[in-house]
């Protein structure tokens, strides 16, 4: 590694340090041609100037001012010392990483920096591998021996649109930060399994379109929750019904479904054209629910008692409880819609597999 910085670095160290001895060699009491006696009348003189500057602006304050309303000095300065800001104390990191020492060094050195950078570019690259979209990933790490260990700093990651099977994500644009460091173990050993040795939690911030709620409605892990509803109809008992084929069209705060209801197990051909317009809404950070249903059917006699069949059916349109596992856990906690584009943002809970 090149060494000019650190050259540079140390020369302007040294200009500086001259710098400030010739100003100290030039201030008046040292100018020559005055004696030892006439530099301290003047170190005195500038003494008893600084002091009555300071009388002088205490003077020229109101008293109200000076006391805090009446306060003694040893109050005031309590007061303002507890409203001064507090710097936050640093994050306790949950597992035992390298030394001090060996971490300012390799930071010095730059290994830490080309570390972060490899290990941005190795993730990116198996991250698009394994998703099929395209990525974007900042790694930060505590040291390269860390690293080697599983130990991550933070890391950040944008995935778009990607296209990961069995995952209720796999539709839409997401971003993932970690709110704090953990430890991801990639190689089997003794007393440890390969996986999340701590849990964590990653901030999830989704963006997606119409094309691609369509997507996620089409999901098996998503599809079961559109369907199983018992509904007892005339002449034909208890049925389950589903929803097929549905599509999306977001405009303002509303969301419009196009979908075919069958018969659980019958062909689509039996099925009834519906369309449903309603307003998401947020319930419990867990359940997505439709409000203000208006249902479009073909040869509909009761538009309202249909629409309190498709308000039971539909909702909770999903309800992300029940895709929790031992390992993982997701919650929105806003949901809105802007323009053609649902975006939402959450929290998805990553744990060690027991």
């Amino acid at each position: 590694m090149s060494i000019q910085p650190y050259l540079l670095s140390l020369l302007f160290a040294l200009s500086c340090s001259t710098r400030l001895t010739a100003a100290a060699d030039l201030a008046p009491e040292n100018l020559p041609g005055k004696s030892a006696e006439q530099a301290s009348q003047t170190r005195q003189t500038q003494q008893t100037q600084k002091s009555d500057s300071v009388q002088l602006g205490n003077s020229s304050l109101p008293e109200r001012a000076q006391n805090k309303g009446g306060k003694s000095k040893q109050q005031a300065s309590s007061k303002s010392k507890s409203s001064s800001p507090v710097a936050a104390a640093p994050q306790a990191v949950p597992f035992k990483i390298g030394s001090k020492f060996s971490r300012t060094l390799q930071t010095v050195t730059g290994i830490n920096f080309v570390t972060e950078l490899v290990a941005s570019q190795v993730a990116k690259s198996q991250i698009e591998k394994k998703t099929g979209g395209k990525a974007k990933v900042k790694v930060k790490t505590f040291s390269l021996t860390d690293l080697a260990a599983g130990k991550v700093k933070s890391v950040d990651v944008q995935l778009l649109d990607p296209k990961v099977k069995g995952s209720p994500l796999q539709a839409g644009d997401l971003r993932l930060t970690s709110d704090s460091p953990f430890w991801y173990e990639y190689r089997k050993g003794k007393d440890r399994k390969i996986g999340m040795q701590t849990p964590v939690v990653m901030t999830v911030k989704a963006e997606m379109s119409e094309a691609q709620i369509e997507k996620a409605l089409n999901t098996p892990e998503i599809s079961r929750t559109l369907k199983g509803l018992k509904l007892d109809l005339p002449g034909l008992g208890e049925q389950s019904l589903q929803v097929l084929k549905p599509k999306v069209d977001l405009k303002d705060d509303s969301i419009t479904l196009d979908a075919v209801l069958v018969v659980e197990g019958a062909p689509i051909e039996t099925g009834v054209p519906v369309k449903i317009s309603a307003k998401p809404r947020l319930v419990e950070d867990r359940r997505i629910f439709l409000d203000d249903l208006k249902v479009d059917a073909d040869g509909l006699v009761e538009p309202d008692k249909f629409s309190a069949f498709a308000q039971t059916l539909l909702n909770p349109l999903i309800d992300f409880s029940k895709l929790d596992r031992r390992d993982h856990a997701f919650r929105l906690n806003t949901l809105k819609i802007e323009g053609d584009e649902m975006v939402g943002s959450g929290k998805l809970l990553l744990a060690p597999k027991p």
